[in-house]
């Protein structure tokens, strides 16, 4: 099975914000990678608020789903819980329902990496204890 490719927050927001620290980092790494980048609704809302829901963003990220290159996955409605448990987990971390949200889908990928700005990826891990697979700047 071909790696599936999540995306976190940070390089959705440098994607879009040609001012920021990692724009040109991320211009360069998403469009390496095989579409549909998978991410979650939390991710989603961290970055509209981020991007203060400029209406160009929110036309992308529409545009980016309907035509298949970004595949938003349900993460709360998942039986056990699995996402909140792991905020408890990681209580003593800064961690997101969106980190963790994306964790709980990279533990239902056969092959799967982590395309994230944040640090706190380094730290997490899947359910054997391994450290997850990781693309960041």
């Amino acid at each position: 099975m071909a790696e599936a490719v999540l995306i976190d927050t940070g390089p959705l927001v440098a994607f879009f914000n040609r001012n920021d620290t990692w724009h040109s980092w991320a211009n360069k790494i998403l469009p390496e990678q095989k579409p549909p980048l998978i991410t979650c609704e939390a991710v989603l809302s961290e970055t509209l608020f981020l991007v203060k829901n400029n209406p160009s963003v929110v036309r992308a990220l529409n545009n980016m789903m309907q035509e298949n290159l970004l595949l938003v996955e349900p993460t709360l409605s998942n039986p056990g819980n699995y996402v909140l448990d792991s905020v408890l987990k990681y209580a003593d971390l800064p961690g997101s329902l969106a980190d963790l949200s994306l964790v709980y889908l990279y533990e239902l990928q056969t092959e799967a990496c982590i395309i994230t700005l944040d640090k706190d990826f380094h730290i997490y891990r899947d359910s054997s204890n391994r450290a997850l697979r990781l693309i960041t700047a």
